[in-house]
């Protein structure tokens, strides 16, 4: 039997979700219906169509029309550099099932998403983390990252934008990253899954997606962070490495098979109107991530934070506070308000704060949190 640990976060959150009134615990934009999405991008999706296709398998490795509008969110990526996989979660699988087998070593930046590091170490590799310091803003360490690197090294895993810190590598920073997998012939794999929400960046320091810059380069993305549609569970794997992409074809059809034709169809007229859909979600964590800030400075520095440039994420650290595990289940015990520990992160002390949901959501959920730590 395999064995697995368990995914912390998604039990965390399963658990408790159904419980709360009002959750921070989101990491996605906040979601939109069929009808929302057609009133904002002033067009209809033909309905008629869904109405009609018949349901079975669709198109096997994601319609022609649904990848053209995939590639046009990278610079370089044409229509057979990508792979349609099962949300961005099963785009991460497929990678590491197709390259990571046992003795290899791989790099992963911490903290992220828990897949990222634990999936490696499914397939037999042994995993060094490569810790992100709140005091240098969440940036990387260039240095720590060479000491790192093991002639058994197969890839380096980033999270950028990072869940759960919202800070992202810059273009000088990822550049010298990729010299580094270049001298030593490494993969990199980085979760872009909140890539086109650089909602508070200047637009001349947004940096390329990892395919547009490096062969052997892989993106992982998805219709969920970024694009609000996370009820379609649709993703992608972007490549220009051919070898890699035909194993993650190969492969994926002992896990996908493929998606649904209707969520392929609801997936490409979103991605057709992909920038009118993002300026809502830019100005939505915009506007949220003010509030956040505006309750982090009343807070008497009972709360500290880098506030975040992109995603929908931060990482917000509880003065005082060690277990921040039991904070979160007093929340929801007394407001009924979820937030997730970053004990699922193994940072205790911290919450992990998703500001891309409603307004009032925010509002409410860092109120009762002030009035949690006032008592």
């Amino acid at each position: 039997m395999v064995k697995q640990e368990p995914f912390y976060l998604e039990q965390f959150a399963d658990k408790w979700e159904n419980s709360a009134d009002i959750t921070l615990a989101e990491t996605c934009s906040c979601a939109v219906s069929i009808n929302e999405l057609q009133t904002l991008v002033g067009a209809e999706l033909d309905i008629s169509k869904i109405l009609d296709k018949q349901l079975g398998y669709g198109w096997i490795y994601g319609s022609e029309e649904l990848k053209t509008q995939i590639s046009k969110i990278y610079e370089t990526i044409s229509n057979k550099d990508i792979v349609i996989t099962t949300g961005g979660i099963g785009a991460n699988f497929l990678s590491f099932y197709s390259l990571i087998e046992k003795g290899d070593h791989v790099i992963v930046v911490d903290p992220a998403y828990q897949q990222l590091s634990s999936l490696p170490e499914l397939f037999g590799a042994e995993v060094s983390f490569w810790k992100l310091k709140e005091e240098n803003g969440w940036q990387p360490d260039l240095q720590e990252l060479k000491s790192l690197v093991k002639y058994n090294t197969k890839m380096i895993i980033l999270s950028s934008p990072n869940n759960p810190t919202g800070a992202f590598i810059s273009i000088d920073d990822l550049n010298k990253i990729i010299d580094i997998a270049k001298s030593n012939d490494l993969y990199i794999l980085s979760d872009e899954v909140y890539r086109p929400l650089f909602h508070s960046v200047p637009k001349d320091e947004i940096p390329k997606s990892i395919v547009d810059l490096y062969e052997k380069g892989i993106s992982t993305g998805s219709m969920s962070k970024a694009f609000a549609l996370a009820g379609l569970r649709l993703g992608w794997i972007a490549c220009k490495n051919v070898p890699f992409v035909e194993d993650c074809l190969n492969k994926r059809d002992y896990n996908t098979i493929s998606v649904t034709p209707i969520n392929d169809m609801i997936a490409t007229f979103a991605l057709t109107h992909k920038d009118i859909l993002l300026k809502r979600n830019e100005s939505l964590c915009i506007k949220n991530l003010q509030i956040v800030k505006k309750f982090v400075d009343e807070s008497n520095g009972k709360l500290k934070f880098v506030p975040p440039s992109t995603g929908t994420t931060c990482l917000i650290k509880v003065v005082g506070v060690n277990d921040t595990n039991q904070l979160c289940l007093d929340l929801i015990k007394e407001y009924k308000t979820l937030f997730i520990p970053g004990e699922t992160f193994q940072y205790p002390g911290y919450l992990r704060v998703g500001y891309g949901s409603s307004t009032q959501d925010v509002i409410e959920g860092m109120t009762n949190l002030l009035k949690y730590l006032n008592k």
